[in-house]
């Protein structure tokens, strides 16, 4: 019986009838039993970040949690968020927190609610892109509503309306403008891209493949030195086979190969101890050789 503890969780290995008792199958099953306990460990502690991530999401989801609670919202001095935030939510204008740069914007935002802080700023898309692109620690959250829009403005009939149109699609469609945007408003990684690195990273197989490779190779070469030896073992064991059959005879049996692997899987069932015992009573109880006798004829 051979007992396992590996912190919290125990690995019982019971067989009444075979034993580990070769040097080869205890160093294999240590590496494997190694193994087990990294990827035990591993899983348990994986677990343990995924939990603790769920448990420390924020509890803002979008524009509709924020008109749920009491907590102070921020906006930027002269935009549209205010008037929007008070007439169009209905929400409390005591609640509204006026900030009028983005040094102001990442303090209030890493003092909270509770500390003279606000729990969300609410502004235009820009902006708030433009903040994220050098301030990683924050995120967008929810979707974003649509208030007014950002465009270009010509005198009526200009002719750079239309080129200013066309180039636009062009870069839509060809997605110029989506690698413009990610360039200057992303510098740092877009706010989806924030929010996926802000999950803990699972693991997969490919994730223990130095580990599976390192134990595959010892447990392989535990395998050829096995084999290497039994096969050196069974020449022995055939060898005193044959001078025990034929102890006069100088003429070699053949067999056929069917039957000497048989034999052989037959020997390399027998358990070690027995061949170590069988050979040690073959030196105790070695085979007389026979006395050769030399005839001479005259000549």
């Amino acid at each position: 019986m051979i007992h396992v503890d590996l912190q919290c969780n125990n690995i019982h290995f019971n067989d009444a009838e075979e034993v580990t008792v070769s040097t080869l199958g205890r160093l294999v099953m240590v590496v494997w039993l190694f193994l087990l306990m990294v990827i035990t460990s591993s899983y348990t502690a994986n677990l343990t970040s995924i939990l603790t991530v769920q448990q420390l999401s924020s509890p803002i989801t979008g524009v509709e949690s924020l008109i749920a609670n009491s907590w102070p919202i921020g906006y930027q001095v002269g935009s549209f968020a205010y008037g929007y935030l008070s007439d169009n939510l209905n929400i409390q204008r005591s609640r509204l927190v006026k900030l009028h740069s983005p040094e102001e914007y990442e303090t209030a935002l890493r003092l909270g609610p509770d500390n003279g802080g606000v729990a969300a700023i609410v502004d235009e898309l820009s902006y708030v892109e433009l903040f994220l692109s050098k301030r990683t620690d924050f995120g967008i959250i929810g979707q974003p509503f649509t208030k007014s829009g950002w465009g270009f403005a010509f005198q009526r009939d200009s002719p750079l309306a239309v080129d200013m149109s066309t180039a636009i699609l062009q870069l839509s469609e060809t997605g110029k403008l989506q690698e413009i945007h990610a360039k200057w408003f992303c510098k740092m990684g877009c706010p989806g891209e924030r929010r996926g690195k802000s999950e803990p990273n699972q693991l997969h197989l490919v994730s223990f493949w130095g580990l599976y490779l390192l134990c595959g190779l010892i447990t392989l070469v535990a395998l050829l030195i096995f084999i290497l030896r039994m096969v050196r073992q069974y020449a022995r064991y055939r060898r005193r086979q044959m001078k025990l059959c034929h102890p006069s005879s100088s003429v070699q049996t053949t067999t056929r190969c069917s039957q000497v692997l048989f034999n052989f899987f037959d020997f390399i069932d027998e358990k070690e101890e027995a061949i170590k015992k069988m050979f040690m009573q073959c030196e105790i109880n070695p085979v007389p050789e026979t006395p050769t006798s030399t005839i001479s004829t005259a000549t």
